[in-house]
């Protein structure tokens, strides 16, 4: 209890560091469920929690706010009751204004035993008590939330910066009206190079030593996120596992074809514990699995996935890379400003082997289709990519597709379709 008191104190004379903020529907925080901020350890969750906060003082008291971060190790060793007793160590020891809402901001809640159950009685007691909890633990995963708080929650997945929160942090201001002629294109490439390189986390995009951070990042999501939670026995088998997805990242990724690579490569690893392992990964927000489209349940069952991580640096810093890897890491940053926008996505194939990266489908409809292609002046390369997109636009009845590229950028009509070409920069800032 001591330490409790102690830790809200401290709270209360807290001040909120400067903060670079961060795109979130507004409305999160009108919610009458309880708020779930989830995603990969160091995307900054704790940080969005404090720009809520930080709005939310403009409209109620200080008092009237509680943060707790569950980490802190002044609270260790944690007995189990420490959430369950929080809201009357608060009451007995501070004054607040009773005819406000209390908003309760719970940091990395999956560190206290129960915790759900905990959670959904003071949610189902204490109508004026508004709830918002974080973690990147596998037990915050969505569909795991839904489940242990029972209909009860709002889940909002939480990504290492975009690229407009990049330039935001580089102070670089931009007109997207006029993008395409502005006179600070090339800082905007330059760090568009960058951030292709070292990703977004928020500190790599902040500090020098950029890929030891990424480095420390992969180790603790290894360790902490995944050995440590599933009690993994085999370290080394796992580690090349991982390191298997981080180096096919936009790539197709078969079960089948993963246990005939790891099995030439001496080691014993059955076809169910790769499936589970991939879970494990999947678990720690590390790594997106994208389904081929298809009307049939049984082949987006059975054809191959195509991988992408939550960031680029990461998987760079890891990992032997190769001159065309770049395509792969523009493609892998399309893929993760797609998810940010809430996007159902899957790619496409057709039996004569055409193939387009991104199938955005809403509701029962393609509604758009996007192709990667980062290297518009190869010939070959280009007639392959219009090929396929022409194909898929043919399969889904468009008129209309896009085709993102390094530099490229213009419209060309064949066969009655349109096509538009726009460099990456210009894409991720509409």
């Amino acid at each position: 209890m001591e330490k409790l008191k102690y830790i809200l104190q401290e709270w209360f004379e807290f001040q909120i560091p400067q903060l670079i903020d961060r795109r979130f529907p507004e409305n999160l925080l009108n919610t009458n469920l309880i708020l779930s901020i989830v995603g990969v350890r160091r995307s900054g969750k704790t940080y969005l929690g404090y720009q809520m906060i930080k709005k939310l003082r403009r409209e109620i008291p200080i008092s009237n706010i509680i943060y707790i971060n569950f980490e802190d190790d002044r609270l260790y060793p944690l007995i189990g009751n420490e959430l369950s007793i929080l809201l009357d160590v608060y009451r007995q020891n501070f004054d607040f204004k009773r005819d406000c809402p209390i908003y309760l901001f719970l940091d990395e809640v999956q560190n206290i035993p129960g915790w759900e159950r905990t959670v959904r009685r003071i949610y189902d007691l204490e109508k004026k008590v508004k709830i918002v909890i974080t973690g990147s633990s596998s037990s915050l995963l969505p569909a795991k939330i839904a489940t242990s708080l029972r209909g009860r929650t709002l889940t909002f997945e939480l990504f290492p910066f975009s690229f407009v929160e990049v330039l935001k942090a580089n102070k670089i201001n931009f007109d997207t009206r006029n993008i395409a002629l502005s006179s600070k294109r090339h800082r905007i490439v330059k760090q568009l190079n960058a951030y292709i390189e070292f990703g977004g986390f928020p500190q790599v995009v902040l500090e020098e030593n950029k890929v030891e951070i990424l480095k420390g990042y992969y180790r603790a999501i290894l360790y902490r996120d995944i050995i440590e939670r599933y009690n993994i026995k085999n370290l080394r088998l796992f580690e090349d596992f991982l390191k298997v997805v981080t180096q096919n990242a936009s790539s197709l990724f078969s079960y089948g074809k993963t246990y005939n690579l790891l099995k030439s490569m001496g080691l014993r690893l059955s076809k169910s514990t790769i499936i589970e392992y991939m879970e494990y990964i999947k678990s720690a927000f590390f790594a997106f699995e994208v389904p081929i489209f298809s009307y049939s349940i049984k082949d987006q069952l059975q054809y191959p996935r195509k991988i992408y991580l939550i960031d680029t640096g990461i998987r760079n810093a890891v990992v032997f890379r190769f001159s065309e890897d770049i395509g792969k890491m523009a493609e892998n940053i399309v893929f993760l400003a797609l998810k940010r926008k809430g996007k159902e996505i899957y790619y496409w194939k057709d039996s004569e082997g055409h193939e387009v990266d991104f199938v955005i489908k809403e509701g029962l409809k393609v509604t758009q289709l996007v192709q990667v292609c980062w290297e518009m002046d190869k010939s070959k390369t280009k007639s392959r990519e219009l090929k396929a997109i022409l194909k898929s636009m043919e399969e889904f009845n468009l008129e209309k597709g896009l085709v993102i590229t390094r530099d490229y950028s213009g419209e060309e009509k064949i066969k009655n379709k349109r096509i538009e070409f726009i460099p990456l920069w210009q894409w991720l800032l509409l």
